[in-house]
């Protein structure tokens, strides 16, 4: 089951905030291509890929959204209106938990009030896991395994210490070329290398 982690600074954790910044600088409206992108495909969804959005614009905790496939609730459409505003009911769900709490909101999505420091300690636990860099070794290189977990930012890139810091706890640097993609874009293409790896694993 292939996880993808994606940092969101400015994302904010309050319901009412978050739906009003569509538009803004804070470009939540491009989070609608990453959850399409992770999960659906044409007539479905993936049964087996998980999508972790860490918003960090909070006055109390960062908020972790999960988007699991295998226990996925009705969005309601694949529009961005209706995926955000289910964005929006997850994180009014978990208005006022506690540090590292967590909440399944009625459409299936879980909350945690989880850093983004701490959710890579966990993922390095179960998976290996590569962050996307332009100085990484390209995916074909690597060629990872599809229970992996695969780390990118949204138009805020990552601190040097914060870089140094991932690096230290084992996290790999991955690149998808010299272009730099949306991290919906980027979702698709490492979606592409896993599927292609195993259908070619499937035919030998």
């Amino acid at each position: 089951m292939p996880t993808f982690v994606v940092r969101c600074r400015k994302a904010p954790v309050a319901s009412g905030r978050f739906l009003g910044s569509v538009g803004t600088g804070a470009h939540v409206e491009f989070i609608a291509g990453m959850i399409t992108n992770a999960l659906f495909v044409s007539k479905g969804h993936r049964h087996d890929v998980k999508l972790k959005l860490v918003f960090e614009d909070s006055q109390d905790f960062s908020r972790t959204l999960t988007f699991d496939g295998a226990v996925l609730g009705d969005l309601g459409g694949l529009t961005e209106q209706a995926l955000l505003k289910n964005c929006g009911l997850a994180l009014n769900a978990a208005t006022g938990i506690a540090k590292e709490a967590m909440v399944m909101a009625p459409n299936g999505i879980l909350v945690e009030a989880l850093s983004f420091e701490k959710l890579i300690k966990r993922e390095l636990l179960d998976a290996p896991c590569y962050l996307l860099h332009p100085k990484g070794a390209a995916i074909g290189v690597i060629s990872p395994s599809p229970h992996s977990t695969f780390i990118m930012t949204d138009q805020v890139p990552l601190a040097k210490n914060a870089l140094r810091g991932l690096k230290r706890q084992g996290v790999e640097m991955m690149s998808l070329g010299r272009t730099m993609l949306f991290a919906s874009q980027c979702i698709s293409v490492i979606h592409y290398n896993l599927d292609h790896a195993l259908d070619s694993a499937n035919l030998n």
